[in-house]
């Protein structure tokens, strides 16, 4: 990936406060916890931290099926996400 890959081309077009998503960087690095502990099937992904539907689909997209939360919200969101296996703790 390209060193720049943060710098955006025009950052007085996007509205502030703003949350700022780079959807290549999170499919890379949940290809990169897949291959560190070689299956998906060994990932149980915690949300405390993102709390976004869209990336626990791009999780469950490559075959990680097991999550953990700490609160009811985030297990609410796995759920609606799709999500099927759920450990809350």
């Amino acid at each position: 990936m390209a060193d720049d890959w943060h710098t955006l081309a025009s950052p007085d077009e996007i509205p502030s406060p703003a949350l700022l998503v780079y959807p290549d960087r999170i499919a890379e690095n949940i290809r990169r916890m897949i291959a560190a502990l070689g299956q998906a099937e060994r990932l149980r992904p915690h949300v405390k931290t993102h709390k976004m539907a869209e990336i626990v689909q791009m999780q469950i997209k490559a075959g990680i099926g097991k999550f953990k939360c700490a609160t009811i919200a985030e297990a609410e969101m796995l759920g609606q996400a799709g999500a099927r296996d759920v450990l809350l703790g």
